[in-house]
């Protein structure tokens, strides 16, 4: 019933194919002798000195927004079990290409693309008390499930963060996609432990609703 936003393996955006421009190439010429002048390719480690986070303080995507319809809550109930996921938190880990030149100590801007969507009843304001009541309590729960996903989401990004610094740029994508991968595992697991937050008595479950309340 509450959902998770699934990471896929894409590390980062596409960098250049000319992975020797990526990492940079610093030429010295020779002194010139009887046999003329040499030019020595050294190739030259760009280091990832620090990482710049888009997630600090988090900002959530909340759109587009889950719109249920439906004039009493048997009705929003009908509505939210067509839906495959009644909620969707989590994100995907994104690292910005690095224009190609010899520079280190370089800054890697890292990009969570935390999702946070909730529905929204419209035929809430014209409700009963009673099914307001019983609305507010499963959407209180769906709440505190999706945060859950988008807390792993932010813990693998921070993860991710600290990973890349003192790393060649030439690690990124691998490490990115190790870390989404990671993430998609952790987030499949909270689902598959709480049946998408419907179990009782586990962590982050317990998300239901009686349609039956008038």
């Amino acid at each position: 019933m509450a959902g998770s936003i699934i990471p896929g393996t894409l590390g980062m955006e596409t960098l250049s194919s000319n992975t020797q421009s990526q990492q940079g190439t610093l030429f010295n010429n020779a002194l010139p002798g009887s046999i003329g002048s040499n030019a020595k390719a050294l190739s030259v480690q760009r280091i990832i000195a620090s990482v710049t986070k888009d997630w600090e303080p988090p900002n959530p995507r909340t759109t587009p927004a889950i719109i249920i319809n439906g004039k009493t809550l048997a009705e929003a109930t009908a509505a939210l079990n067509r839906l495959s996921e009644w909620g969707i938190g989590g994100g995907m880990l994104r690292a910005e290409a690095i224009s190609p030149g010899n520079t280190s100590n370089l800054d890697v801007k890292l990009h969570a693309n935390l999702v946070m969507r909730m529905p929204i009843w419209t035929g809430y304001q014209t409700a009963s008390s009673a099914a307001k009541k019983e609305w507010d309590k499963m959407f209180a729960k769906l709440r505190i499930h999706e945060q859950r996903h988008m807390d792993i989401a932010i813990e693998e990004a921070d993860a991710l963060a600290a990973s890349l610094v003192g790393r060649e740029i030439s690690e990124i994508a691998n490490l990115v996609t190790k870390a989404n991968k990671t993430m998609q595992k952790r987030q499949y697991d909270m689902d598959s432990d709480t049946d998408h937050g419907a179990k009782t008595g586990v962590p982050y479950g317990d998300v239901l609703l009686d349609g039956s309340v008038i």
